[in-house]
């Protein structure tokens, strides 16, 4: 796949995962959250929930990663990877575990 393929396959990936993110959000909006119990779909955890599935998540984001540096070796595009998910990894947790701790200080 030459460069400019590269680019636009990961544009489409990341507007399908803009539309399915939005369509979840929208339709778990005003449903109940789950706090015991399995549950696939992220939308629909309480942010303790949520806080714990993205700790969990990291040994796969780090499987991930190995992956990605044996299928695109060590260039520009993979460091930028690398430091994109590892960016989103840090804020995704600290915004549930702060979103989390506001839940239990109004229950």
């Amino acid at each position: 796949m030459n460069d400019s393929g590269l680019w636009i396959s990961l544009g489409i990936n990341l507007v399908i995962i803009l539309i399915l993110t939005i369509g979840f959000r929208r339709y778990y909006r005003n449903k109940p959250k789950v706090d015991q119990g399995f549950k696939i779909a992220y939308y629909g955890l309480s942010y303790r929930r949520k806080f714990w599935r993205t700790i969990y998540s990291l040994p796969l984001l780090l499987v991930y990663i190995v992956l990605m540096y044996f299928l695109l070796g060590l260039d520009a595009l993979f460091i930028g990877f690398v430091i994109f998910s590892g960016i989103i990894f840090i804020v995704q947790a600290y915004y549930n575990y702060v979103k989390w701790q506001e839940e239990e200080k109004l229950a």
